[in-house]
């Protein structure tokens, strides 16, 4: 809570106001019971219809402000639950921008998403409720039993005893229910990942015809789900008659023992009447609508707690460490020293002991089947994972001193999934430098075979791409990656199997063009493709996480055996 109740501070004044109507309204309701007695025992029972009207104008006007108070205190709570919802989103969502991928993957997307949805309008929702708990309850409570008293104390004594029962009655149905409510939200996650990989991956399970399969995974988180919901749910749900039926029987018993009382004469003379009798009820009712509120709030704060559990482990995780140095281009050989890496909470180290040097102006490739660890490397080349063992360096200055924002300006990347944003072709390339001018964005577009694209629409560089897209092929989203990535100024350019989308003739033409214009630069090619490798200037063969072979296409078809099977595999035997 500490982390969260701060983003209420900007609403203090409201819920300071949201407190004051809470307290009128309720002492409203506090009084109604008093002005109800004075009617039978000063009206009704003397015959006198201008006590009658007076005592019954008041309560009318008691009333009238009572809900004016109400109707004014929820619009408040509303506005407030609104805006504390917003600003509590906007924070899971800035806080999960800047995550380094270690406590990312640690939460994951669907966590996240779960987190910024469910959990915060659960909290919401609770928090609105949270002011009229504290500032009612003790009112209508402690106001009722001393109404109570003052009215008669043996029957307040009677309800004083009833309501310890109730709570007694309601501790072991309470019991544990945050924990049923834990289970719930772990299996809304799991439910929201599956719905993302489903979605995701719809072509390969149509493909392989798993929708079955699918479905009885989707069915079963939601089943284990549904279970605990209900289970919680359940069990909150006797917090409402339990509260009623004990209450409800103290007053069957405070009438019974009041009618009693009205009987004897001695009594009568000290002061009881019926008036104090119906009044004292009626302060049950009010007492209940407080105990019921109060057993609401037992009831929905194990879920309120396990949801401000989650919120909060967001909030604290720590951010992406800020930069060690400049942030300038820094040139000059890559060097990876003895570098091993593994997964957060992985036994298994992807990476081993890898140890190679590409020369500035140098193009290399980097070639292995598929879980040799190519994938890892680029993710540690561009420092989204530190090294677990060894060091990274580039210019001869290490990694941690050149800092993230250093290495992130120095190394230019286009990942293996071309990702493209909803937005314009001119848009997206210029996510690699939003001050290019249009003249060398379609330079790149040209070096990244996309100007027939560009220039077959009316709109050409304003061309509106779909969400992900979904309006374009896969090879035109690896080229506007492609064309994203030169665009920026880099002295090391990295591409993890961006041409693996490409037909041999469009690739063999990018290639020309790229190295024409990467001349001097560093490039490292992460490739399945020996076609692919071939051409570079140097090859590192990657297996299971090691180098196993480098040189150059002719001595690694002699020298290397993996190489060879990959080269005879994809080439043929003539070409070993």
């Amino acid at each position: 809570m500490k982390t969260i109740l701060p983003i209420l501070k900007p609403y203090r004044k409201q819920i300071l106001l949201t407190g004051l109507l809470c307290i009128l309204f309720t002492l409203g309701g506090a009084f109604l019971p008093y002005l109800m007695s004075r009617i039978v025992d000063d009206g009704i029972a003397a015959g006198d219809m201008g006590v009658i009207l007076k005592f019954g104008g008041l309560m009318l006007a008691l009333a009238v402000v009572s809900m004016l108070c109400a109707v004014w205190m929820g619009a408040v709570n509303a506005r407030i639950s609104a805006s504390f919802s917003s600003d509590l989103k906007r924070s899971i969502f800035n806080k999960a921008s800047g995550l380094d991928f270690e406590h990312f993957s640690k939460i994951g997307t669907s966590g996240l998403l779960t987190r910024s949805t469910h959990d915060v309008s659960t909290i919401s929702d609770i928090s609105g409720m949270f002011v009229n708990v504290v500032v009612m309850v003790p009112i209508m409570i402690a106001g009722g039993v001393a109404f109570a008293f003052l009215s008669d104390r043996v029957l307040a004594l009677i309800l004083l005893v009833s309501m310890p029962i109730a709570f007694l009655i309601l501790f072991p149905i309470l019991r544990h229910l945050d924990r049923l409510w834990k289970l719930s939200d772990e299996y809304i996650d799991e439910q929201n990942r599956l719905m993302r990989e489903r979605l995701s991956g719809i072509r390969v399970i149509r493909a392989f015809d798993k929708e079955a399969h699918e479905h009885g995974r989707i069915a079963h988180a939601t089943e284990e789900m549904a279970k605990y919901i209900i289970r919680a749910n359940v069990r909150a749900g006797y917090v409402n008659p339990v509260c009623m039926l004990v209450l409800n029987l103290a007053a069957v018993v405070m009438l019974l023992v009041g009618a009693n009382r009205l009987q004897n004469p001695v009594l009568m003379e000290k002061g009881l009447t019926a008036g104090g009798i119906i009044a004292t009820v009626q302060y049950v009712a009010l007492i209940l609508n407080g105990v019921m509120m109060l057993s609401w709030t037992f009831a929905f704060l194990p879920h309120l707690k396990v949801c401000v559990n989650r919120v909060t482990e967001v909030l604290e995780l720590p951010d992406e460490p800020t930069d060690a140095g400049d942030g300038a281009v820094v040139e000059g050989d890559l060097v990876l020293d003895n570098v091993s890496f593994a997964y957060p909470d992985s036994e298994l180290r992807t990476i081993s002991d890898l140890s190679f040097t590409v020369k500035a102006g140098e193009t290399a490739a980097i070639i292995g089947g598929t879980g040799s660890g190519k994938s890892t490397i680029l993710k540690l080349l561009l420092d989204f994972y530190p090294p677990t063992g060894g060091s990274i360096s580039l210019g001869g200055i290490p990694y941690e001193k050149i800092g993230r924002g250093g290495v992130r300006e120095s190394v230019s990347a286009s990942l293996q999934k071309g990702m493209v944003f909803e937005g314009t072709v001119l848009d997206n390339v210029r996510m690699g430098d939003p001050n290019a001018s249009e003249e060398a964005v379609r330079n790149v577009l040209d070096i990244a075979q996309m100007t027939e694209f560009v220039e077959s629409h009316e709109e050409g560089l304003n061309y509106r791409l779909a969400q992900s897209g979904a309006n374009i092929s896969g090879g035109q989203k690896q080229r506007i990656s492609i064309a994203r990535t030169i665009l920026k100024r880099a002295s090391v350019y990295v591409f993890d199997d961006s041409f693996s989308a490409l037909d041999y003739l469009t690739e063999s033409k990018l290639r020309k063009s790229l190295n024409r214009y990467l001349a001097g630069k560093t490039q490292i090619i992460i490739t399945q493709r020996a076609a692919t490798a071939m051409r570079c200037d140097r090859i590192f063969v990657l297996e299971q996480g090691s180098i196993v072979g480098s040189g150059k296409h002719e001595e690694l078809v002699k020298t290397c055996r993996v190489y060879r099977e990959i080269v005879r595999s994809q080439l043929g035997g003539e070409a070993v």
